[in-house]
Parts: structure tokens; sequence; C-alpha cells
């Protein structure tokens, strides 16, 4: 249900719902780092975390200030 709903978006929604996706997995990798202490939770936290969430958010930006009317 939830693929049909993308795919029926338009490619405004469709950017924006990618930009959700990838800031919820950087969001989730780095929750589960804090608990796991380990030198490796650091590197996930640090490369894989923030660069989704960045990412993300970089992808929302580039969607909004592209919007075409």
């Amino acid at each position: 249900m939830m693929l049909r709903m993308m795919l029926s978006a338009n490619a405004l929604e469709k950017r924006l719902q990618i930009a959700g996706i990838l800031v919820i997995l950087g969001l989730v990798i780095e929750a589960s780092c804090l608990f796991w202490a380990r030198p490796l939770a650091f590197v996930l936290f640090v490369f894989v975390g923030v660069t989704l969430m960045s990412l993300g958010s970089l992808l929302y930006l580039y969607s909004v200030v592209s919007i075409r009317e």
C-alpha cells in the first residue's frame, strides 16, 4: 500500500519522501549506536548516520528550492 502511494505521487512528493526516509534511517542508526559501546559504533554514528541525515537534509532543501510551477 505504501509503495502504491509513493508511485502515485508527483516528483516533488517522491523527493520529499526519499529525503524523509534518509533522515529517519540516519536517526535510527544514530539511536542504535548509543546503546552499543564499541569503537565501531562511533564510526557508524559519524560516517553512516550523519551522512544519511545530511543527504536527506540536502535532498529536502534541493527539492524545496527547485520547485517548478
